[in-house]
């Protein structure tokens, strides 16, 4: 006769689990959480369709003051990343590094 095992440790079992289980269990982290917060106004923005992409049309808006915040990417150059904050500084509107 065979008998019966106890249920395994919850530790065991997470033991055995792939790394991307584990990671979605866990409690979200506050930067995770200003990303999705980021993540859905942008979603909001892009569907009121009040909003401009690229260098030049950034720096067209930013002269002319009607620009509130700025997002730039990574792997922005960095001379192309510090003329845009220093004209963002100047029309006294909110850099974001995303």
């Amino acid at each position: 006769l065979a008998q019966a095992s106890d249920p395994p440790h919850p530790t065991n079992v997470l033991k055995d689990l792939p790394p991307f289980l584990l990671t979605m269990s866990k409690k979200q982290s506050k930067a995770s959480k200003n990303a999705d917060s980021i993540n859905s106004r942008l979603a909001l923005v892009i569907k009121s369709g009040k909003y401009s992409l690229g260098y030049k049309t950034s720096l067209k808006t930013l002269r002319n003051g009607k620009s509130k915040l700025i997002l730039i990417s990574n792997n922005c150059p960095a001379l192309r990343k510090s003329e845009l904050e220093y004209y963002a500084m100047l029309a006294k509107t909110g850099v974001h590094h995303f």
